[in-house]
């Protein structure tokens, strides 16, 4: 490999023979001038260019003896791997058998491990043998597909580089940005399964689950085992060796073929402020075109707003709170174990009076503000997924919900999570609790 350093600054070409590998970590730009090159089963033929995200670190191979030139910039770098640094080789064999088998296969993996780019590599060999693959992106935290809080399914008609590029054509909605809490496991599994059989139901000869990384502890690998007993995949690929004979032996003697393949020893790590950042950028792509909207609380189907899903009070019932409170009580929502009690924005509830009215039952006092920024679904009237939403508003005085989306369609329903975003839509604020 010729290296030559334009004096221009960080105009890079590099003259490659047939079968040499170079590792490009981003951000760069990679101008074909001559002959070929290969980057996850994607042909970057003469002529072409392609672009590596910052977050993103790529082997390529050259198909032919080849001439690039790469824009490199800030923090991105070019570099020649040791022998045995890189896996292309195993991983395009693993991905050719996989796919010629077909049916449903999950990619499991630690956080880096290089689930996504397998799972791109996979789409794209299937691809190349004319076979008609689709992904469903299960990682609700660092999706590609669908924004955070969200799975996305996408069946996939092209070959590509990086899935952040691709939009889902269908979505379940989470609303938990990590699979650790119990409801959020049962949502994402259930959400998983609807997809791979929305995708069979297409006749797609391949179904790829794209995981998320968690993955060490004992929920984290009974997560994934029910997951997998769950869909019942063909195959499970196994990135890196750390749980690898864990899955063999929880599978040995299935109709499950277990592959353990390598991760790659070099990556583009990204700390939590880039996933913070890739968060954002992925919440601002779906909102971008958002509009304001208002529904009628009364007619369409509301889920996740604890305010809403209870028991609703009488108006006796309000009155008396009322005169307790000393201030307008707009909603009340009864549970067994808790009563939810909405007033308006500003009102402050003295903790003695609170103690006074639970008498020994849990009482939240909530307000209307504190829903703005929920992320949200919207749906049709069978409650499929149609949009995404963020909740903007809700007036108990007119009986409205007032959301943030680019869904234009007829709205049955709404699904509320519990992330909300803030204006400069950092996700920080999470809640396990009732809030609205």
């Amino acid at each position: 490999m010729n290296l030559l350093i334009q004096p221009s600054a960080l105009q890079t070409r590099i003259e490659l023979e047939k079968d040499s590998l170079v590792r490009v970590i981003g951000p760069a730009k990679l101008s074909v001038l001559e002959g070929d090159i290969r980057i996850l089963g994607l042909d970057v033929s003469k002529g072409e260019s392609i672009v590596v995200s910052k977050y993103r670190s790529y082997c390529l191979r050259a198909v032919a003896d080849s001439i690039l030139s790469i824009l490199i910039g800030e923090g991105g770098s070019i570099e020649k791997p040791k022998p045995g640094e890189e896996v292309i080789d195993v991983w395009e064999s693993t991905a050719k058998t996989v796919a010629e088998k077909g049916g449903i296969a999950v990619i499991v993996g630690a956080v880096e491990s290089g689930k996504t780019s397998f799972s791109t590599l996979l789409s794209n060999i299937a691809l190349d043998l004319g076979l008609k693959p689709c992904i469903v992106d299960a990682d609700i935290g660092q999706g590609d597909l669908a924004p955070p809080t969200f799975i996305g399914m996408k069946c996939m008609d092209r070959k590509v580089l990086w899935l952040r590029g691709e939009r889902c054509s269908s979505m379940r909605f989470v609303g938990y940005l990590s699979p650790s809490n119990p409801l959020a496991m049962a949502r994402v599994i259930t959400s998983v399964m609807d997809l791979v059989s929305e995708a069979r139901d297409l006749n797609r000869d391949l179904v790829i689950v794209n995981t998320d990384g968690w993955l060490g502890d004992v929920a984290s690998i009974e997560y994934k085992y029910t997951l997998i007993k769950t869909l019942k995949p063909d195959t499970v690929i196994v990135l890196g060796q750390e749980f690898c004979s864990a899955f063999q032996s929880a599978f040995k003697n299935t109709s499950i073929e277990v592959y353990c393949i390598p991760r790659p020893k070099v990556v583009k790590e990204r700390d939590r402020e880039d996933r913070r950042d890739l968060r954002r950028y992925n919440y601002q792509s779906w909102f971008n075109n958002a509009k304001r909207i208002c529904l009628d609380m009364n007619s369409i189907a509301v889920i996740g707003l604890c305010l809403l899903n209870g028991v609703p009070s009488n108006s006796d019932e309000l009155l008396e709170l009322k005169k307790i409170l000393g201030t307008e009580v707009l909603h009340i929502a009864r549970y067994t174990d808790v009563d939810i009690v909405a007033v308006p924005d500003g009102i402050l509830v003295p903790r003695e009076i609170l103690e006074r009215i639970s008498s020994g039952h849990r009482v939240f006092i909530v307000k209307p503000s504190s829903a703005k920024g929920l992320i949200a679904a919207v749906t049709d009237k069978n409650l499929r997924e149609r949009g995404v939403a963020v909740v903007d508003d809700i007036n108990f005085i007119e009986k409205k919900i007032c959301v943030l989306t680019d869904y234009m369609g007829e709205i049955g329903g709404i699904i509320v999570g519990k992330v909300k975003i803030g204006e400069q839509w950092d996700d920080n604020i999470r809640f396990s609790k009732c809030i609205a």
